[in-house]
């Protein structure tokens, strides 16, 4: 019989049940969790009553979008921009982080959200060139305002409104106050600070 050098084998990657294991990796079928590890998962989703906005972008991730088998084609295979908007819930008075995706498509509804983006943070102003600038130290910590509805699940449009599951959804950046761009644009937000 011969035996193959594995070197995945036994490397003793897995903790034994009950002990603690730190954040990244796989998951062992035998590991125990601790309810302090578990933490609070079970918040739920906070839907934002619909109105207008201040926000502080706060992160920005790019990823590539592969339509699917169901889509409308209204978008093809391209470079995506997920940017996490921070706002406040009036309610509660907590932070509410809300993704908001741009889609590097050649196409009037993508180019004119990216345009719309650009214009709420101050970086593009209409009738001007558009130039693209996705670095994180150029839009991290900006600060805009935003109109948000809300969106019903696609499934539930002809349920009765009580049973509809609803989103939050950014239906529009207002462009950056001629006032405002002048005042100082300290929002508070520090990457790596909380």
């Amino acid at each position: 019989m011969t035996m193959y050098n594995n070197p995945y084998s036994n490397q003793g990657y897995y903790p034994q049940s009950g002990s603690t294991m730190t954040e990244g990796g796989e998951l062992s079928e035998t590991e125990v969790i601790s309810a302090e590890t578990l933490g609070n998962y079970d918040e739920g989703y906070t839907l934002l009553p619909e109105g207008d906005y201040p926000f502080t972008v706060v992160d920005l991730k790019t990823t590539r979008f592969q339509p699917g088998q169901n889509s409308s084609g209204k978008i093809g295979a391209c470079k995506q921009i997920i940017l996490v908007l921070q706002v406040v819930d009036p309610t509660s008075g907590k932070n509410v982080d809300l993704n908001h995706n741009l889609y590097m498509w050649n196409s009037a509804a993508c180019t004119g959200m990216i345009a719309q983006f650009y214009d709420a943070i101050g970086n593009h102003k209409k009738g001007e060139p558009l130039r693209f600038d996705w670095r994180p130290e150029v839009i991290i910590g900006k600060t805009g305002k935003l109109k948000l509805s809300h969106r019903i699940h696609r499934d539930d449009t002809n349920k009765p409104a009580d049973q509809q599951r609803k989103y939050n959804n950014i239906s529009r950046l207002y462009p950056l106050d001629p006032a405002a761009a002048s005042a100082p644009r300290g929002s508070g937000y520090q990457p790596g600070k909380f």
